[in-house]
């Protein structure tokens, strides 16, 4: 399998164990990802608590998952489906080579 691409989920930090647990169930489509905390940085109405809105930026947690276009398409419809309305954000970087060293 060819991992082409990185995607790239930020996201509310009260969705993280619901999705890393929607990437669980899907290993073919699922490569190697790594979670980790972000500051969001938005207009004010989109940050959900008033102590976000106060300090400019909301708590958000970023994972990062290599994996093949194709897989990362249907991966992003299917969240689409079980999480219709999250507030969820999207990209993809693409990959030019990978390994591991041991």
């Amino acid at each position: 399998m060819t991992r082409d691409i990185c995607l790239h989920l930020v996201l509310p930090k009260s969705l993280e164990e619901l999705v890393i647990d929607k990437l669980l169930q899907h290993p073919a489509w699922v490569g190697p990802f790594v979670t980790y905390p972000v500051s969001g940085h938005a207009a004010p109405e989109h940050i959900a608590s008033e102590a976000e809105r106060v300090r400019g930026r909301a708590d958000r947690v970023k994972i990062d998952i290599l994996m093949a276009r194709d897989d990362a398409r249907q991966l992003l419809a299917q969240l689409q489906a079980d999480l219709p309305g999250a507030d969820l954000s999207w990209w993809f970087s693409p990959i030019l080579d990978s390994g591991a060293l041991t």
